[in-house]
């Protein structure tokens, strides 16, 4: 259970394995808040090599029945009916989508029926799972428990660079009511500040973007914590913020996928909100 300063604290991240599959989840937040929070890996599903064996995206060239029965697996493990996943067309944007009844179903079973062009999903209904996919991105789940409001954040560098955070917060803002001291935001498992070598280019177009260094290691680019400080500079308190800060998915490829050590053809793992009834 670690929290960003790799504490104990009441609803950091704990890693579950459930009949073999294997994932990092908010329990206490669950319990207290009937909200679910959920990180998967790439262990406890039926694909193969090289998507073996969660992989839960339908467009990386997987057989389609075996993303199907992995995403049944997962829905079966967490108690969340899959017809009503919603989940989103991700293009490494920043556009932001808000998701209610009208939208229930969309991408659960085809890509070609996800929301188009978006990367972040937000919702205040109950009983709708938002789940968006990843193999080196950050996955951001922001969470206001007292009003029982989610979103689901795609935050891959483009989105970073493009404020999706920031983005986000406005559209969960949209009638003034909330209150950002309440805030949660988990941050599960993505590539490191190990392994993201950028290029000269994306290294001076983000340092024209980002003041301070401390998000830069000689070449390469700390994505987690650039996330971090986009979530302070909208008012997410730092006690606040719960990210799996040592679990490069590049480095560990053993449990999660990762576009950065195994090319195109690897598989994606999920991160996954829902509002339960009360």
């Amino acid at each position: 259970m670690l929290s960003s300063k790799g504490k104990m604290s009441d609803y950091s991240l704990e890693f579950k394995v459930t009949n073999g599959l294997s994932y990092y989840i908010s329990s206490l937040l669950l319990e207290k808040h009937g909200i679910l929070v959920v990180f998967t890996t790439r262990r406890g599903g039926v694909s193969a090599e090289p998507y073996a064996s969660l992989n839960l995206a339908f467009h990386v060239g997987d057989d389609r029945d075996c993303v199907l029965k992995n995403r049944e697996i997962l829905c079966n493990t967490l108690g969340i009916d899959l017809k009503r996943m919603v989940c989103a067309e991700q293009v490494h944007g920043a556009s932001v989508a808000l998701v209610d009844e009208k939208a229930v179903g969309k991408g659960a079973f085809s890509i070609d029926e996800s929301i188009p062009d978006t990367d972040s999903l937000v919702s205040g209904q109950e009983n709708i799972p938002l789940a968006l996919f990843f193999a080196d991105c950050v996955p951001v789940i922001l969470v206001e428990p007292k009003r029982r409001m989610i979103a689901v954040v795609h935050a891959g560098w483009k989105g970073i660079y493009k404020d999706i955070i920031s983005n986000t917060l406005k559209l969960m803002s949209f009638d003034k009511s909330l209150d950002k001291k309440n805030l949660l935001a988990f941050i599960g498992p993505s590539i490191g500040v190990c392994c993201f070598k950028a290029g000269t280019e994306l290294v001076r177009n983000f340092s024209a973007r980002f003041n301070g260094r401390d998000w830069l290691q000689k070449d390469r680019i700390d994505l987690r914590s650039l996330v971090k400080r986009q979530l302070i500079k909208n008012f997410v308190l730092p006690k606040n913020i719960y990210a799996c800060d040592n679990c490069c998915t590049s480095c560990r490829k053993d449990t999660f996928f990762s576009y950065r050590a195994e090319g195109s053809k690897t598989g994606r793992q999920a991160a996954m909100a829902m509002i339960c009834s009360q």
